[in-house]
């Protein structure tokens, strides 16, 4: 018998979008919660294994062999292929689930308002990311004359004016950062749930049991964010 195929899943604030769409096109899928504490969901039926994990490791293990297919958003496929232009990653799908978009944001009580004004900075320019990849790529793309990395986890939106210039950060609308003190000076892209491949599996092996239930004859009757 054929190896099993492996599938990544992601926790966290993807986790019942997904869960959801699964249950409504019908992929057999059991104990997708957050209540599961094996972080091994049971796939019915199918000569398939699962694991949850972090949304941002899932490009990573589905890129490295680890995994078969992974569902992520497109901003942590991003944050991985700007590093890492050769990665064997091939998306198969993208979903219209959890959509948001990735922002550089300053403080709006500071004196930085725009790019240019990073660019025309002297000293060096503090971003704090859960992206350090895409960070860097910003300011390479702005030719920032200095700039510090630092990468965080979570709510990184705390750290301008006092602890950052830049905070590069995710979020479905403009208007929430403004009420949280900060001042969009870029918009950087698009991100939603993907269906992500590993491209060496996509080639060499049969993953048509579970590609065959997210295929475009599938219909999408969820709600979506």
């Amino acid at each position: 018998m054929a190896d099993k195929i492996s599938i990544s899943l992601p926790k966290g604030e993807a986790l019942a979008l997904l869960a959801k769409y699964f249950t409504n096109i019908g992929f057999p899928v059991n104990d997708y919660n957050s209540q599961n504490r094996t972080y091994r969901p049971e796939i019915n039926g199918l000569h398939v294994r699962a694991k949850i994990m972090a949304e941002k490791d899932v490009a990573i293990q589905v890129a490295v062999g680890n995994y078969d297919i992974g569902f992520c958003g497109a901003d942590w496929i991003q944050e991985l292929i700007v590093r890492y232009q050769g990665t064997k990653l091939h998306v198969f799908k993208q979903l219209e689930l959890n959509r948001k978009n990735l922002y550089a944001c300053t403080s709006l009580k500071g004196n930085l308002q725009s790019v240019k004004d990073l660019t025309e900075m002297q000293d060096f320019v503090t971003i704090i990311s859960e992206y350090p990849n895409l960070a860097e790529d910003f300011a390479i793309r702005h030719r920032l004359k200095k700039f510090k990395i630092f990468s965080a986890w979570g709510r990184v939106e705390a750290y301008p004016p006092e602890h950052a210039d830049v905070v590069i950060l995710a979020a479905y609308d403009e208007s929430t950062l403004n009420r949280i003190g900060l001042h969009i000076i870029s918009k950087e892209s698009a991100s939603g749930l993907c269906i992500v491949l590993n491209r060496k599996s996509f080639l060499e092996k049969d993953l048509s049991m579970v590609l065959d239930f997210f295929s475009e004859k599938t219909g999408m009757k969820h709600d979506t964010k």
